[in-house]
Formats: structure tokens, sequence, C-alpha cells
């Protein structure tokens, strides 16, 4: 039987730990991107870029395996070591190849030495992957948490150091690898120290034969986990090939605010889950569909909320930020947005392919997704040198990635052709009615002025989404 307290306490620590988690690394972020040069920060953008791209694929997509088959196991410890050495040999694999890319794509001896150094940290990410996932199985998160917060916290001391000694972005590499090794010893300790070691790990023997059979019945796990961080990172890279280096870092900072952004619908989803399976199985088709649309709906406006926000604001949150130096990054900010129109919804419905138990349909859906992004954005630079065709790339692949969604929700009858025009036309609607009041009202006073109206439409026209915001608060 499910653990429910041991899930409850995981999300709980998962919500915490997350916000101030990210609230550290992104006060990291502003600060070196402030104190470095341009040319420095971009460099160390695009090593970082290459080597997330590579650590994705590393790990393999073992994890939900391992944690289905350790309840299984008889010996805990020597499964876990052989899970571990595992993921230590694709991470020297897979660093190996992170290099070879590197000096493959790029002259730049900085960017060459960024990816020898950074890329080691896919070595310790993968074992830091299996030890999270042992956390998971076990219920045990919290410990996941405390580490990561701690790593967080001292990297934000490293980048507040730079204001009393003035590092270069190799000098910060190292640290930031040293870091790492801090974090992987904290988790052995923490997580393994009665189970596993460095020695036990080495000595565990693993057959070639055993290996390929677990990636063969594997292999959409390596898919489904990998592609979400290829599909954004992907154009830093190409940016770097195609565009000048300044527009790396304008278009990481663009991304670092819908990252921020999208940890809410992300986090809502993990509670709102549960809720959606608890109606397939017990509440019958119609009860399923009309909580189906009532998310939706609420998916819906918060992504034309978060939209609106930025749309308004971006110019003056990113100067504040980051100063005078990416003052230009605003106006890219506001067109990377145009995905978090669609990105909660498309959320929403993924969780519904996984609870009509179509995975597998999900992931060509994502493959799909990525195929055209990529061909957009790589063709696209080749006649129009801006970062527009990058942001406007995700955009398009996104929304074709949401209609292939819609295709399936009409098929299984949880939603209708006519509901998902008419959502259609009213996002886009207020899209542009909200841009053409832009240029006309008061940014203050037309963001909040739209949303008392935006609301008190939205509340009272559903009385079901009255009533939940009641139950969520506590109040019903």
């Amino acid at each position: 039987m499910t653990n429910k307290k041991g899930l409850l306490q995981n999300s709980m620590w998962g919500l915490a730990s997350n916000i101030l988690q990210n609230i550290l690394l992104s006060v990291f972020f502003i600060i070196i991107a402030r104190e470095l040069s341009e040319q420095d920060f971009a460099n160390y953008l695009i090593a970082n870029s290459l080597y997330l791209v590579i650590s994705s694929v590393s790990a393999l997509g073992l994890g939900q395996w391992f944690i289905r088959q350790l309840n299984d196991e008889e010996d805990v410890s020597h499964f876990l070591n052989k899970f571990l050495k595992i993921q230590l040999l694709a991470g020297l694999f897979f660093y190996l190849i992170n290099v070879a890319v590197a000096f493959t794509l790029y002259q730049d001896k900085t960017i060459q030495i960024l990816s020898i150094l950074i890329g080691v940290n896919i070595v310790f990410d993968n074992v830091i992957y299996g030890v999270k996932h042992l956390n998971i199985a076990q219920f045990e998160q919290n410990k996941t948490f405390v580490v990561l917060i701690v790593e967080a916290a001292i990297k934000l001391l490293l980048a507040v150091v730079i204001y009393l000694y003035p590092y270069t972005v190799i000098e910060m590499a190292v640290v930031l690898v040293i870091i790492r090794v801090v974090t992987l010893n904290l988790f052995l300790r923490i997580s393994t120290s009665k189970l596993a070691n460095l020695a036990s790990i080495i000595k565990n023997k693993i057959s070639f034969t055993d290996f390929k059979k677990l990636i063969i019945a594997n292999w959409p796990f390596i898919i489904v986990g990998s592609i979400a961080i290829i599909y954004w990172r992907i154009g830093s890279i190409l940016i770097s090939k195609f565009l000048p280096v300044r527009d790396v870092a304008t278009y990481e900072i663009g991304y670092k605010f819908f990252s921020l952004t999208q940890i809410i619908p992300v986090i809502v989803s993990a509670s709102i889950f549960p809720e959606l399976l608890r109606a397939h199985k017990e509440g019958g088709k119609e009860a399923f569909n009309n909580l189906y649309k009532l998310f939706y709906k609420i998916y819906l406006v918060f992504g034309f909320l978060a939209f609106s926000f930025m749309y308004s604001f971006a110019d003056d949150v990113i100067l504040l930020a980051f100063g005078e130096k990416f003052a230009d990054a605003g106006f890219y900010t506001k067109e990377m947005f145009l995905t978090i129109l669609v990105f909660p919804t498309a959320l929403l419905q993924a969780n519904v392919l996984i609870i009509l138990k179509m995975e597998r349909k999900d992931m060509w859906f994502n493959i799909a997704s990525f195929v055209l992004n990529f061909s957009l954005a790589f063709i696209g630079l080749m006649y129009f040198k801006s970062l527009s065709v990058i942001n406007l790339s995700i955009f398009i692949s996104f929304i074709v990635f949401h209609l292939l969604q819609d295709t399936v929700m009409v098929k299984e009858k949880i939603t209708k052709p006519l509901h998902i025009i008419g959502s259609y036309l009213i996002l886009f609607m207020a899209w542009f009615a909200y841009a053409y009041l832009s240029d006309m009202v008061n940014q203050y006073l037309l963001f909040i002025g739209f949303w008392i109206i935006g609301f008190t439409v939205f509340i009272y026209t559903d009385k079901r989404i009255l009533g939940f915001i009641k139950e969520k608060a506590g109040f019903k």
C-alpha cells in the first residue's frame, strides 16, 4: 500500500526546497551575469548548456526502473551498488562524449577548458542521480532536498566572493566542480553510508549483456527523461554557432525567468495528478472529463497571467536584476513567454495521456515537437540572424505539440473540437487585446485592471472554480 504520509512529506519538502533552491541559484546567476564580462559569461553558459544536454542522456533514464525493481530485491546493498556502477560507467562514457563534442563544435580555448572542467560533473551527477532515486524509493527525499539547498547556498557564497576577489571564469568552474564533489560526498554519507561507498561501487561487476538488455528494455525512458532539457538547451548551442556570443546570455536570461515561472504549474500538477487519476478510476467518464475541463481553465488563466505580467514588466525586472548590460533582454524574454500561453495546458494534457496509459504516444509527440523546433531554428538561423528565430521556433513547435495532444483528447471524447477552438480563440484574442492596450494604458493600471475584470469573469462564470479555490484554501 502507498505510504500516504511519506508521499505528503515528500511533496511538502519538494515544494519548500524547490522554491528556496531556485531563489538561491537565481541570485547566483544574477551576480555572475553582472560581474563577469559578457564574453566570459556567455562562454560559461555555452559550456554549461552542452554539459546539461549530454548529462540529460547520460543517466539513461533508469530511475523509474530502479525504484520499481528495488522493492523486489532481497539484497538491496548489492542491487544499489550495481545500479551506481552502471551510472558511474555511463557518466565516464558521456563525459568523454561531452569533451569530444566541445572540441568539435568550438575552437575557443576558454569554452574547451570550461567543457573539460564542467563536464566532469556528468560523472558526479550520474551517481547523485542514483542516490536521489534511492531516497525517492525510501520516502526520504528530505535528505535530497537538504543537500541540494546546502549546495545552492555554497554556490551563492561563491558568487558573493567575486565582490571581494574578482576571480576568472575558469577559476569559478574549478570551484563549482569542487562544490559538486562535496555534494556527492554528502549524498553518499547521508543516504548510502550503510549500503554503498565508492570502493564497493567500483568493485561491483556488470556484464555487458545485462547492461545491453537493461538499455533495450528502458530506452523510451532515456528519451522522455532527456528531451525536455535538450528541447531548451539546444537553443543556446545553436545561438552560439549562428549569432553573436552575447545572444547566448540574452537567451539564457529569458529562459531563467521562464524556468522559474514553469515551476508553479509543475508543482501544482503533482497535486492535481492524483485527483485526475482518482476521477478516472472511480468517478466515471463524465466526472473525469469535467475535472479535466476545470483544471484546463485554471491552467489556461495561469498561462496568460504569467505572459501578461512579463509583457508589462519584463523590461523593468531585467533592468533591476541584471543592469544596463542586458537591458535589451526584455524584448526577447517577452517573446519567449509566448510559449507560457500553452505550456501549462500542455503539461496538464501530458498528465492525462499518462493516466490513459499513452506514455509512448506522449513520447512520440515530444520527439515530433523537438524535431520541428530544431528544424525551424536551424533553417531559420541560416536566413535570419536573430534570436527571435529561436523563440518563435519553440513557440510554434509547442503549438503543434499541443494540437497533437488535442487530437487525442477529442478521440478519447474527453473534450470536443468546439471547446478546443474556443479556447484558442479566447487565448489569442486576449493576447492581441492586451498587446493593443499596452500601447495606450499605463502598464500597472493595465495589468491590475485587466486581472480584476478577468478574475471576476473567470470565477463567476463557473461556480466550480470558486468551490475548488475555497476547498484548496481550507474554507470548505
